[in-house]
């Protein structure tokens, strides 16, 4: 029975969502203070966390405590990869803010293809796939991102717009069809290299 999140938690603000682990590097403390910012000029946003061991979700948690924002934010802890897609559905605003790393997190790719807009913080990490047409990219720290979280909280049309603009992406050129494309297309380029080098 997948859950519907809105009537269990009893959420009626937009729904921000991050999923993951809560390693440090994820920058869930910059999360979690630019939701407490956020919070100081609207209180429209709840945070919904999937993800993190006993731990991590402890230390969080009384670090929203700390904050004064625990009522809203709500941590599930993990949930099975299958059910993935019906999470992210259930989203308004999904946020990836990680502070470090250079590879590009596979999760974007089924974020961008829930068709909800991205809000992750402008480091290489993500733009390696993303740019400002696609998401909303700001600096790794609190005040920018809090920004970014007002602004999606207050324009539902940006939200439609850049969600919408990530799914076309992730059906353009990350589906198994446009892989195969790309699979054959290298193959003609193979094929037409040994012609040239065998004629």
């Amino acid at each position: 029975m997948y859950s519907n999140l809105r009537r269990e938690l009893g959420i009626r603000n937009v729904l921000l969502m991050y999923v993951g682990n809560l390693e440090t590097y994820q920058g869930i403390d910059l999360l979690l203070d630019s939701l407490s910012l956020t919070l100081e000029h609207c209180d429209q946003a709840d945070l919904v966390i999937i993800g993190g061991e006993a731990d991590d979700i402890r230390k969080y948690t009384n670090k929203a405590q700390g904050l004064g924002i625990q009522q809203h934010v709500y941590f599930l802890g993990p949930k099975p990869v299958e059910h993935l897609a019906i999470y992210l559905e259930q989203a308004d605003i999904l946020v990836s803010p990680r502070i470090k790393g250079k590879n590009t997190p596979m999760k974007l790719y089924s974020y961008l293809d829930s068709g909800k807009v991205l809000l992750a913080t402008d480091l290489p990490t993500h733009t390696q796939l993303l740019n400002n047409h696609l998401a909303l990219l700001k600096s790794p720290d609190a005040k920018a991102f809090a920004e970014g979280m007002l602004d999606l909280i207050a324009d539902e049309k940006l939200r439609l717009k850049l969600g919408s603009a990530g799914k076309q992406l992730i059906d353009k050129r990350h589906t198994y069809a446009a892989f195969r494309e790309k699979l054959n297309s290298l193959y003609d380029w193979l094929h037409h290299e040994l012609a040239e080098h065998t004629a």
